[in-house]
């Protein structure tokens, strides 16, 4: 190999790899272009090189000329595909062809070995760059310039096929195969560092809308406390741009109480390493900060941020304390004025409502109230009621939801609502309905207005005044249905006193004279001697008997009603009570037995009301009497261990289970199997049962229907 085939080569690969310089720009081109586009763009790229490449030969006899074109068009085929390779592969050969002499075959064949070479090993080893890449390229290069030293075969002159095996054979089988290698390296290279360079700005990319499309602030600070990093919230927040900031430290931008503040939590970043969070107020606005330390290299540490706007969570915690206060003072005798004032109180904790006030509404004369009005400006009579129609209040009540109104939502508003004034212009207002337990009826509204600041109330706001309103409205509705309550309460407690005064005088208007009659006509039974005329004076006294106790009945039941019974109670034997209660209907002329059954542990101490016992005693013995025709009727006690148990037995007509449930109530009455009505109103055991529960005793009967009944009542012992 001479000197200027020597210069022919190097020229060839200098091309080369200014061509590996040229694939910036193809491969630029793919990541922007259509595919197809991208592909005939380097296909015509690539040969425009092998042109040059011909152009810059080394020339072994004139028309036979040798150059790196199969180094090229190997290469094209492994890193540009099929459609690339083939154009470039046609370009090369036309121009081989017009080249002409008699290794234009040869030259063509080498065209055609190489590229197809190329494209035929990234077809059946598509992976080919992922493992050892340097022993293929070895393997491809070596196989592809094979078949371009077999080529010679094409060139007819034999002699001429000697001298060029004898000059060519160990550059193509040495030098080709390694600038093949060379190239193909270099291309993986640049295609790597393609690669990486991609991934970082896709990395960036995604970094960058991270950042900027989180609604929380976030930033970074390199070891001086300056700002490196911020995104588009903490400039929107800071009211700054991205170059503004850059560079900046917290002293530039906050006040000194501030920057210490922060200072002092960036030190404890870097210095500990430790993650803090701490919570603060900043422009209204609640804030949780997720301060940690950031590596900046080289041994260096910066502090990153996280901020987040809290103040929806913060607003709603504090609303849930408010409303957990409101409902307990809600449940206290509180007046309307008193309620409303720490209402008024506890809702500036979470709302701007400096200016605040209640309107309810009149159904019937069509105006409202205004039990609790505080305003700054508006100082006009709010004492008494006013007609509000086409007002802002008047409209929150028609549409029966929440607005936020300010001069523009006025335009709309007024569009389809004709407005009129009234009070003072603020620049935002917000009204809620006040609604009944229903959430059908609106009962009033509720508002707040702010003169000062326009943006002082949000959409957010609304929803927790609404549930203020809520809140209220079920207070007020409570409110009015206690009112009411008192007030039915009180009439309820004059009509019991009218009806206790009317008993008690027609109690003592036919006492008196039925006193005169049963007087009367115990007289006339000693002193008549008829027996038809003692029959009538025996019935004249015993209706008259009769009447006396449904009053005394009435009385008592009245008197409970009322509470009107007064409970007296001393420790007295039950004996001797029993034994008068014995006595009493011995004396009567009865048609069965009466019996009593007193113990022999007696006598049994009680600390009751005696009275009342010995009247529940009378109501039960009567009872018995009255419902047995044939056998007796026993009265009696037995001693337990701290109480007392006395019972009335009979053997009358009993009773089913079915109305053992309801013989205690009022005006009810069991006849027997023969239909026979029995005397009697129906209040006697109700009378019984009402005593014993006021004594805090019980009472109970057990009984079969045709065997009789026990009538049972129990008092503790003393």
């Amino acid at each position: 190999m001479n000197i200027s085939m020597l210069v022919g080569l190097l020229q060839n690969i200098a091309i080369l790899l200014a061509f590996t310089l040229v694939y910036d720009i193809i491969w630029t081109k793919e990541t922007n272009f259509r595919r197809l586009i991208n592909r005939v763009f380097a296909g015509i790229t690539l040969g425009g090189v092998a042109i040059l490449l011909m152009l810059s030969p080394f020339t072994l006899i004139p028309g036979l000329v040798f150059d790196t074109r199969s180094v090229l068009l190997l290469n094209a085929g492994l890193f540009f595909g099929p459609v690339a390779t083939v154009i470039a592969a046609i370009i090369s050969a036309v121009y081989r062809i017009y080249m002409g002499g008699p290794g234009a075959m040869m030259g063509v064949a080498t065209i055609v070995f190489a590229s197809l070479t190329g494209v035929l090993w990234k077809r059946f080893r598509p992976d080919w760059r992922k493992g050892n890449n340097i022993l293929e390229l070895v393997i491809v290069s070596y196989i592809a310039h094979l078949l371009m030293l077999a080529s010679v075969t094409l060139i007819k002159d034999a002699a001429l096929r000697q001298e060029l095996l004898k000059t060519m054979a160990i550059p193509i089988l040495t030098i080709y195969p390694f600038f093949s290698i060379v190239v193909g390296r270099l291309l993986i290279n640049r295609m790597n560092n393609h690669k990486l360079k991609r991934e970082l700005e896709q990395s960036e990319a995604r970094y960058e809308s991270f950042i900027n499309r989180n609604s929380d602030m976030m930033f970074m600070k390199d070891e001086n406390r300056r700002y490196v990093v911020a995104n588009d919230m903490f400039c929107k927040i800071m009211k700054k741009s991205r170059e503004e900031l850059i560079g900046m430290n917290d002293d530039q931008i906050f006040g000194k109480e501030v920057a210490d503040r922060y200072r002092d939590s960036d030190k404890k970043v870097m210095n500990t390493g430790e993650i803090v969070y701490y919570e603060e107020v900043y422009n209204d606005k609640v804030t949780e900060t997720a301060k940690f330390p950031i590596s900046l290299g080289t041994s260096k540490i910066g502090a990153g941020a996280i901020i987040r706007d809290v103040t929806i969570k913060y607003k709603k915690r504090e609303m849930q304390e408010v409303l957990l206060y409101l409902s307990r003072l809600s449940l206290l005798d509180h007046d309307l004025n008193t309620f409303m004032e720490k209402v008024h109180f506890h809702m500036k904790r979470v709302i701007k409502a400096d200016n605040f006030f209640i309107a309810l509404y009149h159904k019937e004369e069509n105006m409202y109230s205004f039990p609790y009005y505080i305003d700054e400006y508006d100082k006009g009579d709010y004492t008494q009621m006013a007609p509000l129609e086409h007002s802002f209040t008047d409209y929150i009540r028609v549409i029966g939801k929440g607005v936020l109104i300010n001069k523009e939502t006025e335009k709309r508003i007024s569009d389809t609502f004709p407005l009129s004034k009234f009070g003072d212009d603020s620049l935002i207002w917000m009204g809620a309905p006040l609604m009944d337990s229903s959430l059908k009826e609106v009962i009033g509204v509720v508002a707040v207005q702010d003169y000062h600041d326009e943006s002082a109330y949000k959409d957010e706001d609304l929803v927790l005044f609404e549930i203020f309103a809520n809140t209220i409205g079920i207070f007020i509705e409570r409110m009015t249905n206690i009112k009411k309550l008192k007030e039915a309460k009180d009439l309820a407690e004059q009509s019991d006193r009218l009806k206790t005064s009317f008993l008690a005088n027609m109690s003592h208007e036919i006492r008196t004279p039925l006193n005169g009659i049963i007087g009367f006509a115990d007289i006339l039974m000693g002193e008549v001697e008829d027996p038809n005329l003692k029959e009538y004076t025996m019935i004249i006294n015993s209706s008259a008997h009769r009447l006396l106790s449904t009053i005394n009945d009435v009385m008592d039941i009245a008197k409970i009603e009322s509470g009107q019974i007064n409970i007296v109670r001393e420790n007295f034997d039950i004996v001797p009570m029993l034994t008068d209660v014995y006595n009493f209907f011995k004396r009567q002329s009865l048609k069965i037995d009466l019996h009593l059954s007193i113990p022999d542990d007696s006598p049994r101490l009680i600390y009751s009301d005696k009275i009342k016992i010995h009247q529940i005693l009378i109501n039960l013995v009567n009872n018995a009497i009255k419902f047995t025709n044939v056998g007796y009727v026993e009265l009696g006690y037995i001693n337990e261990v701290e109480s007392v148990m006395m019972y009335v037995k009979d053997t009358g007509i009993g009773i089913s289970i079915e109305d053992q449930k309801r013989i205690f109530e009022r005006f009810t009455q069991v006849d027997g199997a023969n239909k026979r009505v029995y005397e009697g109103t129906g209040l006697g055991l109700s009378i019984v049962r009402e005593f014993a529960h006021l004594l805090d005793g019980e009472v109970w009967v057990e009984s079969e229907p045709g065997k009789g009944s026990m009538f049972c009542v129990r008092f503790k012992s003393n």
